[in-house]
């Protein structure tokens, strides 16, 4: 079904509804695009009024398309929009842009972003066609923003330190305070807890995939992961103790790659070191988070930890949080004895709170990620992972040219 959407129902609009949508701000262009639209299976569009910043604005709330195309005309600094633009859609989305500037140093600038093709105005039909042609056979115009979702590991030091709390926590809030498509996987396939966290059933579908990765297709998060809401994914198993399960290392990359080509993030609650998981898992990680207790075991441990990270994967970044302080009131060990055991500093302090965070865990709620300290702690953990890799400073003439533009 096609169908031309005004502004007025473009908040209205379900977020999953739209596979092809369009933000112009000339109706010669709307109407360019609606005729071409309506003659190519896209399945339901939506085209509008609007820039860009439209764009922006609409994708920082909804579900991104498959395609999109956007009006640049207007924009003082296109390539900071399209930036903009890239850290709200979700992974694999294919950008056509337009707008007023016959210039190749911007049409070069935009591919280097990811953007699959620039038109010049006036849109004509034809020009349109061939473009969203090419978009969805997924050749030469299909290119698709060249981000992936970023991979964010969640590994306590050692056991009970409640890594799993803090992982659905992150994930749960980074799902809701900054509105992105996350993936919760639980890599852990007969003790994991994220499922029973969420109360949620688990299936079988995460064994199978790294039992056999020649299953993992498109079409494998929709059968396997659980929905705990239009932002939030769990993928998770609770297979049987008497079961040997066999993962296959080599099953892990493409299973990432295909959640990170879907969802801003992928939170994974990592298996325990000496799981044949475990490396191959850390080689990948963009950031990992690790959880420790104001104990002697889990400082050493930490340093183990550390150090065999820095030896596997030097481009991931380690985020060292002390979890439970206060819980045993006495013997535990300073915060800085423990900076000085692990040669670094701790990124976050959480203490200790049994009676909010057992209760809402018990009831299968996430009530404790959204007040109080180890809310707000959590909250400040959600902020540091979901931050992404610092963009590259453009040279100075290259951003007086943007301002000139």
């Amino acid at each position: 079904m096609n169908e031309m959407l005004e502004p007025a129902a473009v908040a209205a609009a379900e977020p999953t509804a739209a596979s092809f949508c369009a933000f112009a701000r000339d109706e010669e262009s709307r109407r360019a695009i609606e005729q071409v639209a309506g003659e190519l299976p896209f399945g339901r569009t939506m085209i509008t009024a609007g820039t860009i910043r439209t764009a922006i604005e609409y994708l920082g709330a909804h579900r991104s398309p498959k395609v999109l195309m956007v009006d640049l005309s207007g924009s003082e600094l296109p390539l900071t929009e399209i930036d903009e633009l890239a850290d709200v859609c979700e992974p694999g989305v294919t950008v056509v842009a337009f707008g007023e500037q016959n210039d190749v140093g911007l049409f070069r600038e935009l591919v280097a972003r990811g953007v699959g093709d620039y038109l010049v105005k006036p849109l004509s039909p034809g020009l349109v066609h061939e473009s969203l042609l090419r978009a969805l056979q997924g050749t030469g115009a299909g290119r698709r923003m060249n981000r992936l979702g970023r991979l964010v590991g969640v590994l306590g030091a050692r056991g009970g330190v409640g890594a799993t709390m803090i992982a659905c926590g992150t994930a749960h809030a980074i799902a809701t305070s900054r509105r992105r498509r996350v993936c919760l996987t639980d890599l852990e396939l007969q003790s994991g807890t994220v499922a029973l966290t969420f109360d949620l059933d688990p299936s079988h579908g995460l064994r199978e995939a790294l039992e056999s990765p020649e299953r993992i297709d498109s079409l494998f998060v929709d059968r396997a992961a659980a929905k705990v809401s239009e932002l939030l994914h769990v993928l998770a198993a609770e297979e049987p103790l008497d079961e040997d399960c066999h993962p296959h290392p080599e099953a892990l990359s493409p299973l990432l790659a295909e959640l990170r080509s879907r969802f801003h993030f992928v939170v994974l609650d990592m298996p325990r070191p000496g799981s044949p998981l475990f490396l191959p898992c850390l080689e990948q990680l963009d950031e990992l988070v690790l959880v420790a207790d104001p104990s002697l075991a889990a400082m050493r441990d930490s340093l183990r930890v550390l150090q065999t990270l820095a030896k596997c994967s030097g481009a991931c970044h380690p985020t060292v949080v002390l979890n439970r302080i206060g819980a045993y009131r006495t013997g535990e060990l300073d915060p800085k004895e423990f900076e000085n055991g692990i040669g670094r500093k701790i990124d976050l302090r959480i203490p200790f709170d049994a009676k909010t965070v057992a209760a809402a865990l018990n009831a299968g709620q996430l009530s404790f990620a959204e007040r109080g300290p180890v809310g707000q702690a959590i909250g400040t953990l959600a902020r540091i992972v979901s931050r992404g890799p610092a963009r590259e400073p453009r040279p100075l003439i290259r951003r007086l040219l943007a301002f000139w533009r």
